[in-house]
């Protein structure tokens, strides 16, 4: 009956349990070709940034692979492209082959490749390395580093202090000094809240901590505003991202009365229990250091407070590097280099003002752990700073930046050093985009005589060859962007004047600030892998993420036309469907 009324309406009933699966693969076949012509088509090299991935209780392991570039219309892409199951050791001879298998599969060639921007594990390294030899390019120029988990580690830093480096002390006194640090991280204002705060994890403590909420807010002035009447849950910190410790404390610091309450109630109780365990000679209860501490005063809200003013920066600098944004002026490598160099000069003068402070004269002084922890923070920034030499691209970015243009011979005029070996490797890049083809450019629609002398004064001229150096051109003629400006748009409108320059000013800009696109992608799969469908199988996993992306970035509207669609049986002798699991 309903094959009589449409054809189209069979086909779209699920005729089996595979029928589904079946329906995804088709739909990701149908746009394989789009997303690898769109590649292949881009006005920018493809940047590609990938990351590990391990399911809950480790069983399976995946590589995310995401593909930075600028499509055909001038548009900026950050696209998932594959999800690839990881088996065996992770070591990076293997996953480069993962990765050069992927490659061919989208048909990047090395010409087409661009730059790599990934975590900081060494197996990124050896990656790199290996995909260097079999393909021929500068493993050190083309591997860049995530900004946001750079900026991760000096995160640490600054909460918690490791670099040896960073104790201002002779040598005799740095072994007391390491033990001071570590039993103030366990003991100190930032331990003693870390363990209240992880405590509060059963309903019953959940439950408490609102009781003492509800007394606080209770206690607040009628006319106060209405964020300070609302219930609110702590935020616990994930032990590798810093910017949680911020977020945690932030919120502490907010419910602070309400934190007190609870951790006075634990403590007392606690109080309690001891006493009458010493009068009947009984061993002390099981309880949490905390709670036999003097809980949280107001000196240690101080230090909380002033904790969280100096990561302040830290954490406006990841924002800045970590997403694109809707005009695309962030998130690119061209953000690193100011992003550095605001940290360093906000954190050195911080540092300097604690210098001559003597901490045992002053009870309200700046604390001592601060100061140490300053200084591991800056040896760990100085050293991933000096790594950006590696690399043009970073120098290179920052310089064809429209807003940026004029930014580093200001901020480096006291390092004329550095701007000399920096120009002489950017001319070097340079030079090998001068000596390319010129781009091939729509020709303009011509209008009359009249029209094209008078577009002779208002549009200036395209440069010939026996002018001056495109770059040196723009550099002296073209007058700062706007703060504000996206700058892929901003050289896609250049092009017809510039026409070299701009291919090598987008290839730059196009590279992303950060690998994060990859933890986006791994954050998504989570609906996918509940634990009742966990046994979904990988290739079922990886065409269903990259179908609803491709879909999203408008490759597709998820109806695959059926002279494109292969048949049931084709697809089983193909992919084996008919034997996944999809549990």
């Amino acid at each position: 009956m309903i094959q009589l009324a449409s054809v189209e309406a069979e086909r779209a009933l699920w005729a089996s349990h595979n029928s589904v699966s079946r329906y995804v693969i088709r739909l990701y076949n149908y746009l394989l070709p789009k997303v690898v012509a769109s590649l292949s088509e881009s006005m920018s090299k493809v940047h590609i940034s990938f990351d590990g991935w391990t399911t809950k209780g480790g069983k399976r392991g995946y590589l995310g692979i995401v593909a930075h570039y600028v499509d055909s219309s001038g548009e900026l892409r950050d696209l998932p492209i594959a999800l690839p199951q990881l088996t065996g050791a992770h070591t990076g001879e293997a996953m480069a082959e993962v990765v050069m298998a992927i490659f061919k599969q989208f048909e990047i060639t090395v010409g087409k490749l661009g730059y790599f921007v990934l975590d900081n594990a060494h197996n990124n390294n050896t990656t790199i390395n290996t995909l260097a030899l079999q393909m021929g390019f500068s493993a050190t120029e083309r591997r860049l580093r995530c900004g946001p988990h750079t900026l991760n580690l000096i995160g640490q830093m600054l909460l918690w202090g490791e670099e040896k480096e960073s104790y201002d002390n002779e040598e005799t006194e740095r072994v007391n000094e390491a033990e001071n640090m570590a039993t103030w991280r366990g003991d100190g204002p930032l331990g003693v809240l870390l363990a209240v705060i992880n405590y509060i994890k059963t309903p019953q403590q959940y439950a408490l901590f609102e009781k003492y909420q509800k007394l606080a807010i209770r206690d607040q002035p009628v006319n106060a505003p209405t964020e300070q009447h609302k219930i609110k849950e702590p935020v616990k910190p994930v032990v590798t991202r810093w910017n949680s410790y911020v977020s945690c404390f932030e919120r502490a610091v907010e419910l602070q009365l309400a934190v007190n309450g609870y951790a006075n109630y634990h403590i007392q109780k606690i109080e309690t229990e001891d006493a009458y365990a010493r009068s009947r000679n009984n061993k002390l209860p099981a309880a949490p250091d905390w709670m036999r501490s003097d809980g949280i005063n107001a000196h240690d809200w101080q230090v909380i407070a002033e904790y969280i003013d100096v990561l302040r920066p830290l954490k406006q600098a990841t924002k800045r590097l970590e997403g694109r944004g809707k005009s695309g002026a962030f998130g690119a490598i061209a953000e690193v280099i100011p992003v550095f160099e605001y940290l360093l000069g906000v954190y050195e003068d911080r540092l300097q003002s604690y210098e001559d402070v003597i901490h045992d004269e002053h009870t309200e002084s700046p604390e001592d752990h601060l100061a140490i922890n300053l200084r591991a923070a800056l040896v760990k920034a100085r050293e991933y700073y000096n790594k950006l030499d590696l690399s043009p691209a970073y120098y290179a970015a920052t310089i064809l930046h429209p807003r940026y243009k004029s930014y580093l011979d200001a901020a480096w005029a006291d390092k004329p050093d550095w701007l000399e070996s920096s120009n002489r490797k950017f001319q070097h890049l340079w030079a090998e985009y001068k000596s390319l083809p010129k781009p091939r450019l729509r020709p303009k629609v011509r209008h009359n005589d009249i029209d094209d002398a008078i577009n002779s004064f208002i549009e200036p001229a395209g440069l010939t060859e026996n002018e001056e150096d495109e770059y040196e051109a723009w550099k002296r003629s073209e007058p700062i962007a706007s703060e504000g400006v996206d700058p892929i748009k901003y050289w896609v409108g250049l092009r017809d004047r510039y026409p070299s320059l701009s291919k090598f000013a987008i290839d730059m800009l196009s590279i992303p600030g950060s690998s994060c696109e990859c933890e986006r992608l791994f954050s998504e799969l989570g609906d996918l892998l509940e634990p009742r469908r966990r046994s979904i199988s990988p290739q079922l996993l990886a065409a269903i993420q990259c179908d609803r992306r491709w879909i999203r970035a408008g490759f597709g509207s998820g109806e695959v036309p059926v002279k494109e669609a292969i048949s049931d049986e084709e697809m089983d002798a193909k992919y084996g469907v008919h034997k996944w699991d999809i549990s």
